[in-house]
């Protein structure tokens, strides 16, 4: 981490859990402008892989093409396809990433995901999405669906070329495109903070994610993306490069609580002008005046400062805020 968290606070997670489905993840004292940086890989890295499984497959017994009708069921392949399409599973860490499993229809009647019997370490997410309706009790319907555990997104064109790679004899498989997602919304905002002593903002990030079900938690899809991104990043810290420790800090190292605004009172009179808030106008109106630390403004008073060009009586009453937040004043 930068060493400029010893300054503004040791960076903590406050976490909300809305409801079983939904948490808000607010994480304080980050750097000014690292709340965009980080929230947005986050969120970009959880819509693209998150992980879990999808039906990537089907067969319909006596149905060849995805634009035909199935006898005796209210719905046409490419209806059922749909379907299944949204269906989404969790798959025990041990289990095979691709499973077909076999099942038949029989009876009068709508049915659902609840419907499905899954094998043993695999669970269903959304056991309540409607599959088809079954009109002729005389029929009964057979399907095999592949389920698949992934991320992102399997594209047709990605699965046909797979499938010509594959050691299998699979005919009349109906190939289903799908993305393994496993959050209905993932957003992220930002809170900009300019209250510790050295002036410097500070950016609280605010990461808001639902599941598609409370059998897969926040914190999980939260926890996998937060790996992914710290081994990636992983890779940029190469042996043979010099690295500048002195402007690093270990978490460990940092303080829990911000440093007091007092207890550093006295360092504050050596720091540039850049370490208190001030609008980027105001700033270069005090460089262009030759003030260019804080203890050069402190032995100026108001009219002093009214003289100067580019400084106007705005910039004076902001810069008076600004000095009294670091405990400071102008002189008389």
């Amino acid at each position: 981490m930068l060493d400029i968290q010893n300054y503004i606070g040791k960076p903590k997670i406050v976490i909300d859990e809305v409801s079983d489905t939904n948490t808000i993840f607010c994480v304080k004292y980050l750097p000014r402008g690292f709340g965009h940086t980080f929230g947005n890989a986050i969120r970009r890295a959880i819509l693209g892989y998150n992980s879990g499984g999808a039906i990537t497959g089907l067969k319909i017994k006596g149905v060849p093409h995805e634009y035909d009708t199935i006898d005796g069921v209210k719905e046409s392949a490419l209806d059922v396809i749909l379907n299944f399409k949204k269906l989404r599973f969790n798959l025990d860490i041990n289990h095979e990433k691709i499973n077909w499993v076999l099942h038949r229809f029989s009876g009068v009647g709508k049915y659902d995901a609840s419907s499905l019997r899954l094998p043993s370490g695999i669970d269903i997410l959304n056991e309540h999405e409607y599959l088809f309706e079954i009109t002729d009790p005389s029929i009964e319907l057979i399907v095999e669906y592949r389920i698949e555990k992934g991320y992102s997104y399997y594209s047709i064109d990605f699965l046909k070329k797979r499938e010509s790679t594959l050691d299998s004899n699979d005919i009349g498989i109906l190939l289903i495109d799908n993305d393994f997602k496993l959050v209905e919304y993932v957003k992220y905002d930002i809170d900009e903070h300019i209250d510790d002593f050295t002036g410097s903002s500070k950016d609280q990030l605010n990461i808001d994610i639902k599941t598609i079900s409370n059998k897969i938690t926040p914190k999980q899809i939260l926890s996998f993306v937060g790996e992914v991104l710290s081994s990636y990043s992983n890779l940029f810290v190469f042996d043979e490069a010099y690295i500048d420790k002195s402007l690093l800090t270990e978490y460990g190292d940092i303080k829990d609580n911000i440093i007091n605004k007092s207890s550093d009172q006295d360092n504050v009179k050596v720091k540039p002008i850049d370490v208190i808030p001030l609008s980027e106008r105001t700033r270069n109106a005090l460089i262009k005046n030759n003030i260019l630390y804080v203890e050069d403004l402190e032995k100026k008073r108001r009219s002093e400062l009214l003289t100067m060009k580019g400084v106007g009586r705005k910039a004076v009453d902001e810069i008076i805020v600004s000095l009294n937040d670091i405990g400071k004043s102008l002189a008389g």
